[in-house]
């Protein structure tokens, strides 16, 4: 069976194995140096590591490779993060370009093979399992190593590589022309530049190899495995006081050491706790100082916060729980910073390298990209919390939030509504209730006579005219009558002056009856 055939039995499809690959064309050499390369480069013998120091690269990760199994809080650091990080496992996501809006096409068929390479890695590791250990290599040595295998231009599965067998090399300048694996067992393999996938973290000197977080722990790392070493052997023997005793003058040198002997299996380790320090002859035992095991343990508790610093990691992370720890910050906030400030830089390492290598040179896909799924982290009742109040600020309608929580539509669940307190208004109805509450408002002002800008008062109603003949009663002047206004003579209403005339004569009756006569109020009246 020919390779072709094998790979389309292998994925079911029937596409193309030699399809080209967006491979760049070929760059300048370059002109700079790398830290650590001699003029010769890096060879398989000579890595350019512990140069003068007689420490080689093997020996230098072999040693990071045990501070990390030994000391429990290294350990806890690196499997935090690797397993934050793939947690929600590895998607493909349409990515178009920015500032552009495009619905999602159907995918091509590059993506839906590189999605079947990725379920199938090879017959003994998942993806999962192979990026687990590609973070976990790069917080241990600072450096990872995938092999890719290919058949043709397109790879077919995807090995893990032991980090401190690898060698790469290089030229002066750092270009890599060949990668060689030596196992401790003296195997050795070859491979091209394109048959290993090398991620390596942040350098500050510019190297091709990364520093890794245990590197820079390993102080700290060393610290902590020594008092733990001491603690051990402290309590394994019970704890016992630094005594001082002071033996007879008559003693002779075998006396004071069957002394001694006796004293280590009579009154040392924990089945002797509690035995009492005998002496005879004028033999004075004295205690020196008291226990010094809070010390011991405040030290261990320095060391620790000391290497969770330095990989990043909340201690809530790490499985420190402490009441009242000043600058931790609550669940949430820690969730974050360890999220932005520890795991996505990380992330999107691997994920360049993968999106690089197996999506673009590989299958050349285009407009789409290798994710790790977010996992939502947060308090169930905050996520309520905050479902809620999209729903009464509009920014959700009821149906989408009954669809976040896998529940059926209802109907008019699609309109979105503002809930005010005890108001609630549909969104579409917003302009009506705008002005209805602007003009509420204005309302007092209004009432007083200010202008309140944006609300329109309504004209005052004119007055009802005057009848002509109560004009005087209303501090209006009389009409002068034209020739036009002469009463009919069908009619009986008297003209305005015959009015006032009456009213003149009932006001002087009036005044007559008043005490003190007419006199001069009549006169003035007139």
């Amino acid at each position: 069976m020919g390779l072709s055939a094998w790979w389309q039995r292998l994925t079911g499809s029937g596409e193309v194995l030699e399809k080209a690959s967006a491979v760049p064309a070929r760059l300048p050499d370059r002109t700079g140096f790398e830290y650590g390369i001699g003029p010769s480069g890096l060879t398989e013998w000579n890595q350019g590591i512990g140069a003068g120091s007689g420490t080689d690269r093997r020996s230098a990760l072999n040693q990071l490779y045990d501070a990390y199994l030994a000391c429990p809080w290294a350990w806890a650091c690196v499997n935090a993060i690797a397993r934050t990080i793939t947690a929600g496992g590895l998607v493909m996501e349409w990515d178009p370009e920015e500032d552009t809006e495009q619905e999602q096409p159907p995918k091509p068929a590059e993506v839906r093979a590189l999605e079947r390479m990725l379920g199938y890695c090879n017959p003994s590791e998942s993806i999962i399992k192979i990026l687990r250990g590609v973070i976990a290599d790069l917080l241990v040595f600072g450096d990872a190593y995938l092999e890719v295998v290919w058949v043709g231009r397109q790879p077919v599965a995807l090995y893990s590589l032991d980090c401190p067998s690898m060698h790469p090399e290089t030229d002066e300048h750092g270009q890599v022309t060949r990668y060689v694996q030596v196992t401790e067992l003296g195997q050795r393999a070859t491979f091209e530049p394109r048959e290993v996938i090398h991620i390596s973290l942040d350098s500050p000197r510019s190297s091709i190899f990364g520093v890794s977080p245990t590197q820079a722990a390993l102080l700290p790392i060393t610290a902590w495995l020594y008092a733990s070493a001491t603690s051990k052997e402290l309590f394994k023997k019970g704890n016992p006081p630094t005594l001082h005793v002071d033996m007879p003058a008559s003693a002779s040198v075998a006396d004071m050491n069957r002394w001694q002997s006796q004293f280590m299996v009579r009154n040392v380790g924990s089945r002797n706790i509690g035995a009492p320090v005998m002496t005879k002859g004028g033999g004075k035992v004295q205690e020196l100082n008291s226990s010094r095991t809070v010390d011991y343990l405040k030290f261990l508790d320095q060391k620790r916060d000391e290497i969770i610093a330095c990989y990043g990691v909340p201690p809530a992370k790490a499985g420190i729980i402490e009441s009242g720890n000043l600058g931790g910050g609550t669940g949430e906030e820690q969730d974050k910073t360890f999220m932005v400030n520890t795991c996505g830089p990380l992330a999107e390492l691997v994920l360049e390298a993968l999106n690089w290598h197996l999506g673009r040179l590989g299958f050349g896909v285009d407009g789409w990209t290798l994710r790790f799924k977010d996992v939502d982290l947060r308090d169930s009742k905050k996520i309520e919390e905050i479902r809620d109040m999209r729903l009464k600020n509009g920014a959700w309608t009821l149906n989408r939030y009954r669809g976040d929580i896998n529940e059926l539509p209802v109907d008019g669940g699609d309109q979105a509504v503002l809930v005010d307190r005890s108001h609630l208004v549909r969104w579409q109805d917003m302009e009506r209730m705008s002005d209805a509450s602007i003009a509420a408002a204005a309302a007092p002002a209004v009432s007083a006579g200010v202008v309140v800008p944006g609300v329109e008062l309504e004209p005052e109603p004119e007055p009802a005219p005057v009848p002509p003949h109560l004009a005087p009663f209303a501090g209006q002047p009389p009409e002068t009558p034209g020739p036009d206004d002469a009463p009919d003579d069908d009619t009986d209403e008297p003209p305005a002056e015959s009015h006032r005339a009456r009213f003149r004569a009932r006001l002087a009756e009036a005044l007559r009856t008043l005490p003190g006569g007419v006199d001069e109020r009549h006169d003035r009246a007139a």
